[in-house]
């Protein structure tokens, strides 16, 4: 079965990466418009899934493809948080995360053929995060430094030395990266029977 990545995130390229398994990258067309009539989490599933959606041309005429789209937004204190566009809005946006939790929720779509029939399925899988009390401003602008807060929502990625702004939690650590991979494996079980490593490992 070929996989397909529709996604533009480094992070969701090294994860996959890491994983070991052979996969393809294509980057989705679909330009993002927020519409105030749905829910923000029911936001990201349609957005992850016209990411998908937006590639398939690409390989439609195979009978056993796999397409996963994602998107993915952080609700602190009741507000979907984006991305900084400069250092100073990074260093104020971390500085209101001190202390406080807040929850990263991620819309998954796969998309594609099994065995010649085309399927569809989206879900949505949510983590609270906790960031420590004790992150002091000098912290905040040393870690700036290392520019791992360019295109990240909430100024942070837990790939790098963000790791450290947070306390120990429970859940799906991955999801936080922004691929759920127990949901992951739920779906593709569900999709085709089978386990993920039949399907990434090409066990005939």
């Amino acid at each position: 079965m070929k996989i397909v990545l529709a996604s533009s995130s480094e992070n969701r390229k090294r994860l996959f990466d890491r994983m070991g398994f052979e996969y393809e990258t294509a980057y989705p067309t679909f330009e993002e418009v927020t519409s105030k009539d749905i829910s923000p989490t029911q936001q990201i599933q349609e957005f992850a899934l016209e990411k998908a959606k937006s590639v398939l041309h690409k390989f439609s005429t195979l009978d056993d493809v796999l397409i996963m789209g994602f998107d993915s937004l952080i609700d602190f204190e009741g507000t979907s948080v984006g991305k900084p566009k400069t250092k100073k809005d990074a260093f104020e946006m971390i500085q209101s995360f001190i202390g406080k939790s807040q929850k990263v929720s991620t819309g998954m779509a796969m998309i594609g053929n099994w065995k010649g029939k085309y399927f569809e399925k989206v879900a949505l899988e949510s983590t609270k995060v906790q960031f420590r009390s004790d992150i002091t401003n000098y912290q905040i602008r040393k870690y700036l430094e290392f520019g791992d807060w360019k295109g990240k929502c909430g100024s942070y990625s837990i790939l790098g030395m963000g790791i450290f702004f947070l306390e120990p939690f429970e859940g799906d650590f991955q999801n936080i990266v922004g691929v759920p991979i127990f949901k992951l494996h739920e779906m593709i079980r569900e999709i085709t029977g089978k386990s993920p490593l039949s399907i990434f490992l090409k066990e005939k």
